[in-house]
């Protein structure tokens, strides 16, 4: 199963299902109802495992194997969580995964700042713009956010996984936790040493 191409999404009209009704259709033998939530929350799958892999190609192929799992489970789900919840814990699974089986390789996980672009910088580039910026202006930002995305790539992978679901994601700590298989005092503590790692990294650039 592969992630529709991102022009190919229009394709696949938007319902006003809620998740969980569309889980429902699925489940009743609707099959476009899962190709429904699979555009619904591709991006953000994809969007999820970049901020955590900082590979492309990676991150791809996490997000297509999470709906893989997605799509083998789902008829024994049972909406004990929010579908988003759901697919955030599976994508993180398979990022760890992912990252454990790189140390195993001794994988090179150096950070190039001049990587090419892509969606996962994209967002956060979009989040520090501003529609007045000069192009200038729109360069600096889009440097800055391939900066912060590097300095995050440093970080521990649990600090990192806490800090992308609540500030990239804009999970709240409860959903966090609920992701991540841990306390709220756990959530929060991670954020901060997250944070406080974050800003001594980038004194000399804020």
């Amino acid at each position: 199963m592969e992630l529709f191409p991102m022009d190919s999404v229009a394709i696949i009209k938007p319902t006003g299902d809620s998740d969980r009704e569309l889980v429902e259709k699925f489940q009743a033998g609707d099959k476009f109802a899962f190709e429904v939530l699979m555009v619904r929350h591709q991006q953000r799958a994809l969007n999820v495992a970049y901020h955590l892999l900082r590979n492309y190609e990676d991150a791809v192929e996490v997000a297509q194997d999470a709906f893989v799992k997605v799509h083998q489970n789902i008829g024994s789900f049972r909406g004990e969580c929010e579908f988003a919840t759901w697919l955030h814990q599976i994508v993180v699974n398979l990022a760890r995964n992912r990252y454990r089986w790189w140390q195993r390789r001794a994988r090179e996980k150096s950070v190039s700042l001049d990587a090419p672009v892509q969606s996962g910088h994209e967002e956060l580039s979009r989040q520090i713009a501003s529609p007045t910026d000069g192009p200038d202006m729109q360069a600096e930002r889009a440097e800055f956010a391939r900066r912060i995305q590097a300095k995050m790539a440093t970080l521990p992978a649990k600090l990192r996984e806490a800090l992308v679901l609540r500030n990239v994601e804009n999970l709240s700590y409860e959903e966090v936790a609920e992701v991540l298989g841990c306390s709220v005092g756990t959530v929060k503590s991670r954020i901060a040493r997250a944070r406080e790692a974050m800003r001594q990294a980038m004194a000399g650039e804020l």
